[in-house]
């Protein structure tokens, strides 16, 4: 009986050692791992000039976890920029941090009004290196820069129905703003901003339009809201750009609002896009 006894009591300490030397919940390889470095929010950007007021866009980049000492970082204006430093901006890329402590550094872009333009330029950032830290997607940033002329901060704001004039979407979705929809355009500055449903009757899904009023012209950025998947074939979700040709409005009438869109862009792996036109019409 006392062999017995001594026979378990010895596979009862191997176990345990072997239980307490188990690498399955070690966690020390996480101290080693490099951190991810990229723009935030997102990889674009426009930046309004106005006449007698500050322009100035505040470009951010984040890093994937905060470190115990200062992160220097490099950028560059990438060969493919439009716009031209000291015609249509202005910017330091000297010194660049991100503090110790923070997961986010930043810099600023100024525009200069004398040198924008209706048509706008674009101004392309690479994020080069990133002090021990890896440089993966949204490495490039394009910010838009435009000659901007204000509108009345109650301009095409409140209660509006949108109606698809024209347009077809793909793989049998049809009017993919139709629906005759209501919705509730907000402001900020010239920028304009509504909740719809894409593709109402079929997908339903939840979408933020983004309207930027620029002398005349309008200008669309369209993206699926945060919280709700991804609708696209399978490299992330479908979004709406600016047509061919911006629409249009009048500043001193804003009951009814054209509004012109290149779906499917970006196409989200579906390799294909199109354009639709839809009326924002005032309730």
């Amino acid at each position: 009986m006392k062999k017995i006894l001594k026979i378990s009591l010895v596979l009862l300490t191997f176990i345990g050692f072997v239980s307490c030397d188990s690498t399955d919940d070690d966690t020390s390889y996480l101290d080693n791992r490099t951190p991810v470095a990229y723009f935030v929010p997102g990889n674009s950007g426009t930046l309004l000039v106005e006449e007698e007021a500050p322009a100035v866009y505040t470009v951010t980049v984040g890093i994937s976890e905060a470190q115990a000492t200062d992160r220097s970082y490099v950028v560059s204006v990438d060969p493919s920029s439009t716009a031209q430093s000291g015609v249509d901006y202005s910017i330091n890329l000297s010194n660049l941090v991100i503090p110790a402590g923070s997961v986010v550094g930043t810099f600023t872009v100024t525009g200069i009004y004398a040198g924008t333009t209706l048509a706008g330029s674009s101004l392309k950032l690479n994020l080069d290196s990133v002090e021990e830290t890896s440089v993966l997607a949204r490495s490039q940033f394009n910010l838009s820069i435009f000659r901007s002329c204000p509108v009345d901060s109650d301009f095409l704001t409140g209660s509006y129905m949108m109606q698809q004039i024209s347009g077809t979407a793909p793989f049998g979705i049809g009017s993919a703003f139709g629906g005759n929809q209501i919705v509730d355009i907000t402001a900020d500055a010239n920028t304009r901003t509504f909740n719809y449903v894409y593709a109402p009757g079929s997908f339903d899904s939840p979408y933020f339009m983004t309207l930027d009023l620029i002398c005349g012209n309008v200008f669309v950025s369209g993206t699926i809201q945060p919280g709700n998947g991804t609708l696209g074939c399978g490299n992330g979700s479908i979004g709406q750009s600016t047509g061919s040709t911006p629409g249009t409005y009048d500043s001193e009438d804003d009951s009814e609002v054209t509004v012109n869109i290149l779906d499917f862009e970006p196409d989200s792996g579906c390799a294909t896009n199109y354009e639709a036109v839809i009326k924002l019409i005032k309730q």
